[in-house]
């Protein structure tokens, strides 16, 4: 059944079977999976720990090899994640589809809220102002994040003595339409990070009854009045490499 609306983004199917399904094809994966932005801490993470190259996500972009490893004791795979929520939904839905049954994923945010850089966020709902998320889930402000992946991740900071902070994260697709009023906006409705992905895996991982969180670090500076600073949020390689850590930790316990 079709689902209309006078607007076609909020327009979708029903039918549980597409034209291309995400479905198992030679190889499956392990369970847990690791998604990071993060290329430079998933290369020191599978020279580390004993890894193979099992598989390759089909794109245009570039090659974004999935990487089975052993940590400490328990069997992984870990994958570069690709931006923007529907570049995300193909990935992670793929995903699921080749066996993975909990994903976390590890990124960072821009901060509209004095947050000091490289701060551990724990999104606890996203909203969704993103496209994606709208073709697997009926139209809603916000979505709650799976409690089971939360309790991981903050059993994990709580155990090493990790500052963090539990948010509302905004979703957008608008990397250029951050304006300072929207900005405003959307602190109003309690958000106090941005990104442009957490909604859309979310909404994945609902749909496909699937598992799935997500740790943050705090970036560039969204708020205020001063011009704009990206707080040199690209070089921040330790917050990365924690971040990274973080996720594998927690998948330990999932």
């Amino acid at each position: 059944m079709i689902i209309k609306n006078e607007f076609p983004i909020l327009e979708r199917s029903t039918e549980s079977h597409a034209v291309i399904n995400p479905q198992a094809s030679g190889e499956t994966f392990p369970r847990l999976c690791v998604i990071a932005f993060f290329e430079e801490a998933i290369a020191a993470v599978i020279q580390k720990h004993e890894s193979r190259k099992i598989g390759t996500y089909p794109s245009e972009m570039k090659e974004f090899n999935v990487y089975q490893l052993k940590y400490y004791g328990t069997e992984l795979c870990v994958i570069q994640a690709v931006v923007a929520s529907g570049s995300i939904a193909m990935m992670v839905d793929w995903l699921y589809g080749k066996g993975v049954e909990i994903i976390l994923c590890c990124g960072g945010c821009g901060v509209l809220d004095d947050i000091p850089a490289g701060d551990v966020i724990l999104p606890v709902r996203a909203l969704r102002d993103e496209g994606a998320s709208n073709k697997y889930l009926a139209a809603s402000r916000f979505i709650e994040l799976q409690a089971g992946p939360i309790k991981a991740i903050k059993k994990v900071l709580e155990q090493y003595k990790i500052r963090y902070i539990e948010y509302t994260t905004w979703s957008t697709d608008g990397f250029y339409r951050e304006t300072r009023e929207m900005i405003e906006y959307r602190k109003a409705e309690g958000c106090k990070v941005v990104e442009m992905e957490c909604a859309t895996m979310a909404a994945v991982a609902q749909y496909r009854n699937k598992g799935f969180g997500q740790v943050l670090y705090s970036g560039d500076m969204l708020s205020g009045s001063e011009p704009y600073d990206d707080r040199g949020w690209y070089c921040n390689f330790s917050a990365r490499e924690k971040l990274l850590w973080i996720a594998m930790e927690a998948l330990r316990l999932l």
